[in-house]
Order: structure tokens, then sequence, then C-alpha cells
């Protein structure tokens, strides 16, 4: 290589070497991620959603949407929407999330409990369930986001029901049935039930595995954690959990599932290598529902009766914070900001 070559290329070396470094200056770090998101809870009883960010753990706005609204609530990251519903009246709304506002109403007749999203965001599932006997609470109903319709209903066989959770792979969806004591399974692409499972009494929600091969649900009356395999297609184990077993979260490492126990006014954490509860974390009056915040070590728990959410760190098991939220929170959803 000629000496003016070599100086060319030392400079170009240099600058390539600068460049890289600004780049890698610009990404984010792995600190910059944790708590980069908005929770939305729904505050049940005062028909708002109160938007918690998960960085300050500090709510900076309130969305006011009815009287009352649904226990369940969903987000899409791919649309960036918030789904809620008027429960009684059957309506479901579409907020934007950017905007707060409502932009969608779909009425659908029926009671609207469980509303929840497939990992992918194309399909939002809605329950009519109830701790109530009768046909008009037997109903899934399935929202195609993107032709933002319903595209089916599903008559369950099973009575009343809630809660649903996705597989990570999207592939099934599991709906706890609170008045039969049993989950479905669903294939979403047939949008069929293809299994019913029987488990604990008022099995309120259910949460699988990162691998796939378990859901875990809550008995609230048998105050046990029901362990499910999903291709048995049968209950394996119950582990007991607090009184009022009702909320359920599975840690991203699918080492440990928490649970929200209502009428013992705490939250379990249950360790899946011995399959034993290791703590008991004391978090407010009736905790409700616990989600993990996206990327970080903290637990964000509802609690109905005191109408705040306790941030617990998973790392020493201790309330770290309490956050005034509106009254009778439940459900949370996270969207990246």
């Amino acid at each position: 290589m000629k000496k003016g070559n070599k100086s060319r290329y030392f400079w170009a070396v240099l600058l390539g070497m600068g460049i890289l470094a600004a780049g890698y200056a610009l990404l984010p770090s792995s600190g910059d991620e944790i708590g980069d998101y908005y929770a939305y809870v729904a505050n049940t009883e005062d028909g708002t959603i109160s938007v918690i960010d998960t960085a300050l753990d500090e709510v900076v706005d309130t969305i006011k949407v009815d009287e009352k609204i649904s226990d369940g609530l969903a987000v899409n990251s791919v649309k960036r929407e918030i789904y809620t519903a008027n429960y009684r009246e059957g309506v479901l709304m579409v907020i934007d999330a950017e905007t707060a506002e409502i932009t969608k109403e779909v009425h659908l007749n029926r009671n609207l409990h469980g509303i929840d999203i497939s990992p992918q965001g194309k399909y939002l599932y809605l329950t009519s369930g109830s701790l109530e006997e009768g046909e008009e609470f037997n109903y899934i109903m399935i929202y195609d986001t993107e032709k933002e319709e319903i595209i089916k209903e599903i008559e369950s066989p099973s009575k009343s029901p809630s809660h649903i959770s996705f597989s990570r792979d999207g592939r099934l969806a599991f709906v706890a049935n609170v008045v039969s004591n049993d989950v479905s399974v669903l294939d979403v692409k047939k949008k069929e039930i293809i299994d019913t499972i029987p488990v604990g009494r008022v099995p309120n929600e259910g949460k699988p595995s990162a691998d796939g091969t378990m859901v875990y649900v809550a008995s609230l009356l048998d105050n046990v954690l029901s362990l499910v395999d999903i291709e048995r297609g049968e209950e394996v184990l119950r582990i007991p959990a607090g009184e009022g077993t009702h909320g359920v979260a599975v840690s991203e490492d699918n080492q440990f599932v928490w649970t929200a126990n209502r009428n013992s006014g705490d939250v379990t954490v249950i360790d899946l290598s011995v399959n034993e509860v290791i703590k008991t974390i004391e978090t407010g009056d009736m905790p409700n529902h616990v989600f993990q915040v996206p990327n970080t070590d903290k637990m964000y728990v509802s609690n109905l009766e005191s109408g705040d959410i306790a941030v617990v760190d998973m790392e020493t098991y201790e309330v770290i914070k309490k956050i005034e939220v509106g009254s009778s929170p439940h459900e949370i959803g996270f969207l990246s900001k």
C-alpha cells in the first residue's frame, strides 16, 4: 500500500470508529429501557383509566370513559390503542393512546367482562361472564382489530367465562370459567374451543408458562394455584396460595408465579423449581390482579378496596411505593412510551 493510501486508510478507520462509537452512544442502554412504559389501570367503579409513568411510578393522566367500566382492559402495541367497555350495556370502546380519546364504540348487546388481546395485536377476545347462571353469561366474542368488527361469537358449553390469556406464540387462548370451574382452550386460528379442563372452584384467571407447556390458574374458593398440563389436558398439581386466590402473573424469566389473594390481603410468590410458596407479601386492601412491569424487577398489584397500586420490588420482596389510582382498580395493560 502506498504511503498516501495508508494515510487515507488510517483516517478512514478512525472516522469509522468514531461513527461506530457515536452509533453506540445513540443506542438505548438496558438502563434506558427500564420502566420506559405507561401502565393503564381500569378503575371499574368510577369509569376511569389511570395512566402511570412506570419509570416514576406516578399517575400522569386520568382518562374518563363512562360511569363504570369492565374489569378487563387490553392494549394494542401495534395500533397504539386501549380497549375497555361498559360491562352491563355491552359497549366496547377503543381509545387512541396518543390523544386519550374514544375513537370507536362497538355495541355488542352482551355483558363484557374479560378483555384480552393476542400477542400480535390482531384479535381481541371478549367474555360475557359473571358470577351468575344463565345462557347470556356464556359467550366468547372475537373482535378483529384490523377489520374493526366482531368476526365470531362462540356460545361456550362452560359457564361464565371471565379472564383470557394467550400462549406467547399466539396459537392458543385460555379462558377461565368461574361458574363451571374449568378452563376452555381455544385454537386461535380455527377460532374454536378444542379442550375443556376441570380445575378448582371459581377459577378467575390463568396464565401460561413461557414454554407453552403449562397454564397456572387461580382458584378463588379453593385458595390454590392449579398447574394444568396443556398437552395432557388435565390439572396435575395444586399449590396452596393465599386466601381468595384471584390474580396470576408469571415472571418474565419463567421461574416464579405470583398470585394476588383477595381475602388474605397479600400476594404469594411460588418458586416453580420446587412448586412451593417462598414469600408472602402484604400489599393492601383486597389485592386483585398482579402484573410485572416489562423489562423491570417491579410487580404492580392492583388493590381493589384501597384504590391503589402497590409497587413490589421483585428482588427484595418489599412494597416500595403505593400509587393512588381510581375506585376499584382491576386489570393493567402496558404500552411503550
